[in-house]
């Protein structure tokens, strides 16, 4: 018996531990995210300013409409991350509202396995994508590695901005990184190994008073 507690206990410690680790990344991430949510927001702003300016000096400068669109887009994508691990994404509850303590817990942990698995299922698209591994063997050359893969994402410019798309695609694996780590969180919490935590911006919190 004295073994088998203790084993129990180790267990707990290292669950304890994983937790804690898991947490504490999630955190991080989602503190990285957090500054650049507000960074395209403030991005956005300026450019819908400058946009406004030019066009009535007679101006218009083309290629803000499309970093103004791409900052947009990469807003959804990084916000969306966040709601995730601030569990302010949306939900339809009809269901799980009528059900007790413990079967609520099942379900919250069911649907962050399946938001985990999306988030990994995505990295390995992305990872199809951008094709590290390849590139790499063609030295980094550009035009070798679109030779033999047909793979015109280092090639292809955006239309007005004139930059690489991957650059702005980069957007979707930080999205699939983020998002499995956040729900790597959520499941350490949602089996009961740590405290649930309150990651919340005074948005969040303003969603959650009203």
């Amino acid at each position: 018996m004295d073994l088998i507690a203790r084993d129990a206990v180790v267990l707990r410690c290292r669950r304890r531990t994983t937790a804690e680790v898991m947490q504490a990344v999630s955190r991080g991430v989602a503190a990285g995210e957090k500054v650049l949510v507000t960074a395209f927001v403030a991005a956005i702003f300026a450019l819908i300013l400058l946009n406004i300016a030019t066009r009535a000096a007679g101006r218009p400068l083309i290629w803000v409409d499309e970093l103004a669109i791409y900052l947009m887009v990469a807003t959804c994508f990084v916000g969306t991350s966040l709601t995730v691990r601030q569990r302010l994404d949306f939900a339809v509850t009809l269901v799980i509202d009528t059900l007790g303590q413990a079967k609520r817990k099942v379900v919250d942990a069911t649907l962050t396995v399946i938001g985990l698995a999306y988030g990994l299922f995505l990295i390995v698209l992305c990872w199809r994508l951008f094709d590290p591994v390849q590139l790499a063997w063609s030295g980094f050359d550009i035009a070798a590695y679109t030779a033999a893969s047909l793979n015109f994402l280092y090639t292809d410019p955006t239309q007005t901005l004139g930059i690489p798309k991957w650059v702005v695609l980069l957007v979707l694996p930080l999205y699939a990184v983020g998002v499995s780590i956040h729900c790597l969180a959520n499941l350490v919490e949602d089996l009961g190994w740590a405290e649930r935590e309150r990651i919340a911006t005074d948005v969040a919190a303003t969603l959650e008073a009203g």
